[in-house]
């Protein structure tokens, strides 16, 4: 029997002949939730309709069931507080993770003595552990514009460089 190691836990285990190598979680519970999270993440990000369909869904639990997360924190009173202490925490990592993302870290005039090729297309993604942020990505375009561009005329368009 082939044998395998979790991908959550690391334990080894025997993996079923029906799954056979796809198999990268062993059976116990904590480690099928795991990867359940980790199929519904994949799938929020790459599927439009299915993560449409979670938020109409949603969206009407919500509905029918008005007042439930304040009933809840009405009811778990433990859970309040750590939700806020745990609140608190990811506000002050926040804080100080955009200080140091702004403050600066080189001379602004760095770049007047070398030719820098800024201009393309760049996706931007979320920094890792900064806390809460949206699972989605944002593709940017980014184009150089020269010293004097307010002389060529209206069309911003035009490629100076």
């Amino acid at each position: 029997m082939e044998r395998s190691r979790c991908r959550h836990c690391g334990r080894i285990f025997t993996v079923s002949p029906r799954v056979g190598d796809r198999q990268k979680f062993c059976g116990r519970q904590e480690c099928q939730r795991a990867r359940k999270s980790q199929w519904t993440r994949e799938k929020l990000r790459r599927d439009e309709a299915y993560r449409l369909n979670q938020a109409d869904a949603q969206r009407l639990w919500r509905q029918r069931n008005p007042g439930y997360w304040r009933q809840y924190r009405e009811r778990s009173p433990a859970y309040t507080q750590r939700n806020r202490e745990k609140q608190r925490e990811r506000n002050r990592r926040m804080r100080s993770q955009r200080a140091s993302l702004f403050r600066p870290i080189a001379n602004m005039d760095e770049i007047k003595g070398q030719e820098q090729a800024i201009s393309g297309i760049y996706s931007l993604t979320p920094v890792p552990g900064a806390g809460i942020a949206k699972m989605d990505a944002i593709l940017v375009e980014i184009r150089s514009i020269s010293v004097g561009y307010s002389q060529i005329g209206g069309d911003c368009k035009q490629m100076t460089r």
